[in-house]
């Protein structure tokens, strides 16, 4: 596909965190995009919707809750089979005496972020993960070294 044809999606990428624990949300087996995949709240903007107003409705869709935005990162943008992907990530927390009630999804699990990509996770998760610097390249890089003393 040429460029000039490519679909752009444009959408919100919510990481939640509560106490430590990475919600993740497991995308059904007949969706359209990465079936069975490991994901986040988060979806398509609605028109005249600004990408916080987005980003809290489909958390409160997707979840049943009402959250709390506590951060916005840098867009996250890349090329997969469906298109391209541009998502605005948010880290997002929830109400912790709520339960989480799933419509769109078929289950969800709290996982710690050490063991989070020990899961197929969707790509625009493990990428706001590593852009928010909860994983990936930005934790593993080993601290600069001081200079030595002989």
């Amino acid at each position: 596909m040429a460029d000039g044809t490519m679909k752009t999606r444009i959408f919100t990428t919510g990481v939640v965190l509560d106490r430590g624990k990475l919600l993740i949300l497991k995308r059904k087996e007949d969706d359209d995009t990465y079936p069975g995949l490991w994901d986040c709240v988060g979806g398509h903007f609605e028109k005249g919707e600004s990408a916080e107003e987005c980003m809290l409705r489909e958390a409160r869709e997707e979840s049943g809750q009402v959250m709390k935005i506590v951060r916005v990162g840098p867009l996250i943008e890349y090329l997969d089979d469906y298109g391209r992907a541009v998502a605005v990530p948010f880290i997002l927390k929830p109400d912790p005496k709520k339960k989480i009630l799933l419509s769109e999804h078929s289950e969800s699990k709290w996982v710690s972020l050490k063991n989070a990509p020990r899961h197929a996770l969707v790509p625009d998760l493990a990428k706001a993960l590593e852009g928010f610097g909860l994983q990936g390249a930005n934790r593993r890089k080993a601290p600069p070294k001081r200079a030595r003393k002989h």
